[in-house]
């Protein structure tokens, strides 16, 4: 008889959207009600879906119908207990996924779905991350060495549309992160004329001297506060270009070249 429960969870579903599935469901529910205050079930719907089962199963194999007829019951109590450990294992995986934002939080990369509304969090929880902490890198930039991204980074750049560095910096900022679309998660905040909660209090976190931008925040794990003028465009664009590289594994060409092969090494 447990493979009415199954049976009434799954037609239950289909029963929804098809008349002809809602009948095997009302089966299915009496013959599990009739279960719970132990009595047998009178439809005789295990012997059913044996005997469906079983019919199909000889017209490929009439040794797999018969192992399969003779063993029902174990199979069928077998089948039962892995559905609800999937169903159990699913609904740890949503409520993972509410809470904590990734199915998976001792391994956010082996989640399918991962909302990007706040990747920093998902990848590397920036509260958490003390930029203080940090190292020099290339590029000024400064290295979380405590900090580790293991799914889609995000790219932050905070500036003012008044601002002269930030006006230089923005467009090869742009430039570079583009080329890592569906890498990357790139968002742009003028901090002038738009101040979302989430992308502030990330800005707040990382600029060192409140008020002194532009600010570049990526993965979490590499920043720097000022603009990379002293560079010029070429090396800043390669510098960029390094860190994106590094922190989503290269998946781009760029990440061959030789002047960026070199930056990488020194992350």
């Amino acid at each position: 008889m447990v493979i009415c429960i199954v049976a009434l969870v799954v037609f239950g579903i289909m029963g929804i959207f098809s008349a002809s599935h809602r009948k095997i469901a009302k089966e299915a529910f009496s013959c599990v009600k009739r279960m719970l205050t132990f009595r047998p079930c009178e439809t005789g719907f295990d012997d059913k879906v044996r005997s469906k089962v079983t019919a199909k199963l000889m017209k490929r194999s009439e040794r797999a119908a018969g192992v399969f007829y003779r063993n029902f019951k174990v199979i069928s109590l077998a089948f039962t207990v892995v559905f609800f450990v999937s169903m159990a294992y699913s609904a740890y995986g949503l409520y993972n996924l509410a809470v904590l934002g990734t199915c998976d939080p001792a391994n956010p990369q082996n989640c399918v779905f991962n909302p990007g509304s706040d990747p920093n969090r998902v990848i590397c929880p920036y509260q958490g991350l003390s930029p203080n902490a940090s190292v020099a890198t290339i590029g000024n930039f400064r290295n979380i060495e405590s900090a580790s991204i293991e799914a889609k980074p995000a790219a932050y750049f905070f500036g003012t549309t008044w601002c002269p560095h930030c006006l230089w910096e923005r467009p090869i900022f742009m430039n570079v992160t583009a080329k890592f679309s569906g890498f990357i998660d790139t968002k742009a905040i003028e901090i002038d004329i738009e101040q979302p909660p989430l992308e502030m209090e990330i800005f707040k976190h990382y600029s060192q001297e409140e008020g002194k931008i532009p600010v570049i925040v990526i993965g979490g794990k590499y920043f720097r506060v000022g603009s990379g003028e002293s560079l010029g465009e070429e090396t800043e664009a390669n510098v960029l270009t390094a860190i994106l590289c590094k922190v989503t594994n290269d998946p781009i060409s760029d990440c061959s070249r030789t002047e960026v092969k070199q930056l990488e090494a020194g992350l």
